[in-house]
């Protein structure tokens, strides 16, 4: 297997994106954006599901990740994770969804790119 070149995960994300639905822009409960509390709560169940990935429970990472989400919808790395646990357990039409959202979250987040390859 060769490594992935940018060129070649976004010529995947092109093929891709028509197949999924298209992700909609992070809705976030909080006016100014999340309260340094839930920023925190969210990092704690990033956490736990970072433990779940590690003993492959991808079941529960994705749950994790998913609450760590709903506190802190602006954070990629979140997206980008439970894409890798959806990968993870054969889910990839989930993973490309949330790659994705993790680019709308930050176009520069290159981890969430190679989440799409």
């Amino acid at each position: 297997m060769k490594p992935a070149t940018l060129q070649s995960i976004f010529d995947v994300f092109v093929k891709t994106r028509d197949k999924v639905s298209a992700p909609s822009a992070p809705s976030s409960t909080h006016a100014q954006g999340p309260s340094a509390e839930d920023k925190s709560k969210a990092e704690k169940f990033k956490q736990e599901g970072n433990a779940h990935m590690s003993s492959k429970n991808y079941d529960a990472a994705i749950e994790s990740y998913g609450k760590a989400v709903a506190l802190d919808n602006n954070n990629p790395v979140y997206y980008s994770n439970r894409a890798a646990a959806y990968s993870s357990k054969g889910d990839h039409l989930s993973a490309i969804g949330d790659a994705e959202q993790a680019i709308t979250v930050d176009p520069n987040f290159v981890k969430a790119y190679h989440r799409l390859g």
